[in-house]
């Protein structure tokens, strides 16, 4: 009898424990944003801006901007932008290192980047035709993915 009740007291603090520790994910206003995220934002996207929502997920906190052409750009806590994702559509490029973009340019100059990242190590890109290539932090090409 105990050892169900200790069973079932366990299994409830788990539970709730589990639930508290998932992302909570909050629509917020534009103003809420960090600075940085509304600059970078400003400065390199001319589509407006659509929506916001805060995730908070196990104390960490982020953002994910999408602006009105379904692009998608997700931002740190202090307001750096961690992925930028057009959908399947080409991205703005003024963002991504000169090295990085010109060596895209040069070997798949008729691919347009629809989704950048950044790594653990440095930066991912995925062009057009699928291929997904990864960059380290000097934006020097290491390998495809």
């Amino acid at each position: 009898m105990k050892s169900k009740l200790l069973t079932r007291i366990t299994a409830t603090l788990i539970l709730t424990f589990s639930i508290s520790l998932s992302a909570q994910e909050v629509p917020v206003q534009h103003s809420e944003i960090p600075a940085a995220a509304k600059e970078f934002l400003n400065e390199h996207f001319k589509s407006p801006f659509h929506h916001a929502i805060k995730d908070v997920e196990s104390r960490k906190i982020s953002y994910e901007v999408v602006l009105e052409d379904n692009t998608e750009i997700e931002f740190t806590e202090s307001g750096k932008w961690k992925e930028v994702d057009g959908k399947r559509k080409g991205i703005p490029t003024t963002f991504i290192q000169k090295q990085t973009l010109d060596y895209i340019q040069k070997t798949y100059p008729n691919e347009a980047i629809i989704k950048f990242q950044t790594k653990q190590r440095g930066y991912e890109a995925e062009l057009s035709n699928g291929l997904e290539l990864l960059f380290d932090a000097q934006g020097t090409f290491t390998r495809l993915d």
